[in-house]
């Protein structure tokens, strides 16, 4: 949840990403302008976007950074291949509190074979609302963690649309601070006190998307399971079962609805941390990342995208969403509802990268994001 005055962070993002001539590296390798390269010999030269940042919050004081994002297509038929990217930003802020970490999605030659992953290391302090649907936010507890993370993920295309592919899950947490008298102090809860997860996974996706960071049309299907144990190294044992299906529908030339459904289900020793939940930049925006959270979630989200001009585009969205701790238990009352405008620029035409603002509200909560890439 954003406060008010961490408007500033937004205002000189806008300003350091937007103005001309700042901040921005139209082609790495010549250091041309983008004219430069629409009439370059190779069009889909590297193409690389940083920008600093600098924010305001009670709870961070004075924080800064600087991200970047860098855009490729490799191998040699780069027509055939889609686009890659690398994404990496670093923040540090008065409370001591910070953020390192690199996300890699990187398509090789013809889309055989796609490598992602997300490397992060940082010190967050967080809010805790305990676990259930029907959490007051007087229940609200603070903790900080200290999170080391190692994601990897390779998969190969089969038969056309198809992936296939196998992941590995790595992550320590140490638990630095938790609130005295909270829910967290007592160690009842599993993961309140830390500890290592490893853990290894299988994914099955379908994918006819005609672009991955800015699709207009096609289907997008991931199942994704996952399993801890102390044959990995795991100090907890549990599975994760995701599934994640979306449509887009090309409405208009500058117009598109994608749609969203989303499945999520635990089971076993499953640290706090790492049980379903909704919240945050991507899931059921408006809601505070992690403010209700259980074994299990459905959620459904819809989003309407115009491009008023080449660069700059406006949204509306919605969703709908409910965490519970079995499926048996599922009901359709007390479902949270999401609702949102958001304004995009994009930072390069050819890959669609955008830069997104989004304000959004949910059941008395509101939330206000900018970050790159769309939520689904």
């Amino acid at each position: 949840m954003i406060k008010t005055r961490s408007f500033l962070f937004f205002a000189l993002v806008f300003v350091f990403v937007l103005a001309p001539g700042r901040a921005s590296a139209q082609d790495i390798q010549a250091g041309g302008t983008e004219k430069d390269t629409k009439n370059s010999k190779d069009p889909f030269k590297a193409h690389l976007i940083a920008f600093p940042f600098i924010y305001y919050s009670p709870e961070t004081k004075l924080a800064f950074g600087s991200g970047g994002i860098l855009n490729f297509r490799a191998g040699r038929n780069k027509e055939q291949t889609r686009a890659s990217t690398i994404w990496a930003f670093g923040t540090y802020n008065l409370a001591r509190q910070f953020q390192v970490m690199v996300k890699p999605e990187i398509y090789f030659e013809r889309n055989r074979f796609f490598l992602s992953g997300n490397l992060r290391y940082e010190r967050t302090p967080q809010n805790f609302f305990g676990i259930g649907n029907d959490m007051p936010s007087t229940a609200e507890e603070s903790y900080t963690p200290r999170i080391v993370t190692i994601q990897l993920s390779v998969k190969k295309r089969f038969l056309g649309h198809f992936f296939a592919g196998v992941q590995y899950d790595f992550e320590q947490m140490t638990m630095e601070k938790v609130e005295p008298g909270g829910m967290l102090s007592t160690g009842s809860i599993t993961g309140s006190r830390g500890g290592l997860l490893s853990g290894f996974g299988a994914s099955l996706d379908w994918d006819t998307r005609d672009a991955v960071l800015y699709p207009r049309k096609g289907v997008f299907f991931q199942l994704t399971v996952d399993t801890y144990s102390a044959m990995t190294g795991s100090d907890f044992t549990f599975t994760s079962l995701k599934l994640d299906c979306r449509k887009y529908f090309l409405v208009a030339p500058d117009q598109v609805l994608a749609l969203q459904a989303y499945i999520r289900s635990t089971a076993g020793e499953v640290p706090f941390h790492k049980l379903a939940f909704l919240g945050g930049e991507s899931l059921m925006r408006g809601y505070y990342k992690g403010r209700f959270r259980d074994k299990d979630i459905l959620a459904v989200q819809a989003e309407y995208r115009v491009m008023v001009t080449k660069r700059i585009g406006v949204v509306g969205f919605a969703g709908l969403a409910k965490v519970f701790p079995e499926f048996a238990d599922f009901k359709l009352s007390n479902i949270k509802y999401s609702v949102g405008t958001g304004v995009r620029y994009m930072l390069n035409k050819r890959e669609g990268t955008n830069l997104r603002l989004d304000m959004a509200w949910g059941k008395a909560s509101f939330g206000l994001y900018v970050t790159v890439q769309e939520a689904f």
